[in-house]
């Protein structure tokens, strides 16, 4: 996958990179776009005949950047969580040679169908952006229609911010269901959903955090006693009405279910309910903060190839709709206009996913095939490799900092970083490469450790795993039992451990396990005996070998230089002497191959 999205074949590497520096770009809260982002667009456009398009997010974030066709832009696969009451929180921005900033009819039929906040045409003329026209939805004149505004054309260099802004929030109000006017218009009110035992304490608190981090206002929970979630509706019956009751009262925009649901759950939850509420369950909240976390094009991948799975058998429960857009007046067709004879447009956007779901795939084992080289080149490096494994929040970026004096960010908040990080430590007595990896969790949902897998089976292959605590937390042990389940889902747990227990200036009194190790990240007390703790298990990993082996050993010799550090190899009459700092495993094949071993 590409950070620049879309048809890209053909097109200078300059040009590309040219246009990827708009994810660099900041966008004030109060401005629909900036200049010098219709500068780029414009430039790119007139360069390659190619229309490009840009997706940005109510914090100014830059969500996509997309090139298409001459005539045409392919929307990327963006994964929206389904409400046809409420705006995508998206805008779309994208160039039409020519000069014609006039919207297609598939440009508003893209917005109406993606409930976009906006989508924007800009007109370009002689490189630069020429003018630009705006459509933004209306109100409801039907169940299935909406009507909609258009704006312009603008000027390029006098676009009315204040008012398109104003336009768009009295939108978001006018298609929201009458009760839920006054609700805040950046942030939906949320109900929290879940089963568990009489006893347990706080149930939910994870799901809390989650939709906090994810930027919702908690408003309400249910929490049924049952061994297990109904198959039909996850609440029983009259638990669901009751909540249907509470959805009224609390002017709740959407409904989170703490485990993921089947798609038959999704739909019958979605009748009793009904359609102005929107419904997530935890992989879907959990997949929506990864969305926004991810980074690196890396990252980005693995995440859309998560929701791509999570997404491919629930289309007829959660709404998502892959089309194309057209560009400078074309009103070319579109995904329903290329569907044969009786094929209908779930049918479609499932053959799509399913194309895009083995393109990613592709991509996936390529990542995997690069790490593989990587690792083959730090082997040969002979630098040991340590990597951090924990709890999400559990302090991991922060230790990372700390050691390595880096800037990675580290936040109070549930998957604060996601994208992996390496970094070079030097100990005084040697140096090591230190990897930071995603966040464990309680019910990590499989498709996510699947996506990640080509990330999290670094694990697999360090030397030695820091599992980090967060020994401020009453749940500690839960925590740690979670971690080790997903290292053993890695085959990761047969890894020598060092369990570090970290933000002890919090944590109260508690008593240590041996070969363990309290630290605080933040004020730096007992990083010194962390480092020790460290230097004395990767001696413990390594062995130091004198041996005398056949002369026909060069294939064992050859692994030895690949896994070890040779400090002597003397090639005799009866054998080869050699000496090497080895690991476990290549010491063993050592001594069995060995003709005399040398204390």
């Amino acid at each position: 996958m590409q950070k620049v999205q879309g048809n890209i074949n053909g097109i200078r590497r300059t040009y590309i990179e040219r246009l990827e520096t708009i994810y660099d770009m900041e966008v004030d809260r109060k401005q629909f776009c900036t200049s010098e982002m219709l500068d780029l667009l414009a430039q790119f456009t007139e360069i390659t005949g190619r229309e490009a398009m840009v997706y940005i997010d109510r914090a100014g974030r830059v969500v996509t950047v997309a090139v298409g066709e001459q005539d045409r832009v392919n929307l990327p696969a963006l994964r929206m969580r389904r409400s046809e009451t409420r705006l995508s929180g998206i805008r779309c921005i994208h160039t039409h040679p020519g000069g014609n900033s006039r919207l297609s009819s598939v440009d508003i039929q893209s917005l109406k169908s993606l409930r976009f906040d906006a989508m924007a045409a800009i007109g370009v003329a002689d490189g630069a952006p020429d003018s630009m026209q705006v459509g933004i939805l209306d109100e409801a004149i039907s169940d299935n229609e909406l009507s909609l505004n258009l704006f312009g054309p603008y000027s390029a260099d006098s676009i009315p911010d204040d008012l398109l802004w104003d336009e768009i929030r009295a939108a978001d109000v006018r298609i929201r269901p009458a009760e839920s006017h006054n609700a805040d218009f950046e942030i939906a009110r949320a109900i929290l959903v879940g089963i568990g035992a009489q006893d347990e304490e706080e149930p939910l608190k994870e799901l809390l955090q989650l939709a906090d981090t994810a930027g919702f206002i908690t408003v309400g929970s249910v929490v049924q006693p049952r061994a297990k979630p109904d198959n039909s509706y996850y609440l029983g019956y009259g638990k669901l009405h009751d909540l249907v009751l509470q959805i009224q009262a609390l002017q709740a925009d959407v409904v989170i279910f703490d485990d993921e649901l089947s798609p038959a759950q999704i739909r019958n939850i979605q009748e009793e309910l009904g359609k102005k509420t929107e419904i997530m369950d935890r992989t879907s909240l959990i997949l929506d903060i990864f969305s926004g976390r991810a980074q690196t094009r890396e990252g980005r991948l693995q995440v859309e190839l998560a929701e791509t799975k999570y997404m491919l058998p629930r289309m007829t429960g959660y709404w998502t709709h892959l089309s194309r857009m057209g560009g400078g007046g074309s009103g070319g067709g579109g995904a329903g206009a290329r569907r044969g004879e009786g094929e209908t447009q779930l049918e479609v956007d499932r053959r799509i996913l399913r194309k895009r779901l083995h393109e990613l795939e592709k991509e996936i084992d390529k990542i995997k095939a690069q790490r593989g080289v990587q690792r083959v080149a730090r082997e040969r490096s002979n630098i040991p490799v340590v990597a951090l494994v924990g709890y999400t929040n559990a302090g991991k970026s922060t230790l990372l900092n700390h050691l390595s004096n880096s800037d990675v960010l580290a936040e109070d908040k549930l998957f604060a970083t996601l994208d992996p990080v390496s970094r070079r430590v030097n100990f005084g007595s040697g140096e090591i490469l230190l990897v930071d990896t995603v966040g464990f969790i309680n019910k990590l949902p499989h498709d996510l450790v699947d996506a990640f897998r080509a990330t999290l089976e670094e694990t697999r292959y360090a030397d030695l795993l820091l599992h980090v605590v967060d020994a401020s937390s009453i749940e500690r042990e839960k925590h740690m039992e979670v971690v080790e389940d997903v290292l053993k889902q890695l085959g990761a747990n047969d890894k020598p451990i060092l369990t570090v227990y970290n933000k002890q200036d919090i944590a109260g009194e508690f008593i240590i396990p041996d070969d363990s190790v309290a630290i605080s990240a933040v004020t730096g007390a007992g990083i010194e005996d962390l480092m020790s703790a460290i230097t004395r298990k990767l001696a413990e990993t390594r062995t130091v070998m004198s041996v005398l082996l056949p002369l026909d050993s060069g294939a064992l010799i050859s692994r030895v230089y690949a896994n070890g550090q040779v400090t002597e190899c003397d090639y005799r009459e009866d054998g080869i002497h050699i000496v090497a700092t080895v690991t476990g495993d290549v010491a063993a094949h050592l001594r069995d191959a060995a003709i005399e071993v040398y204390d």
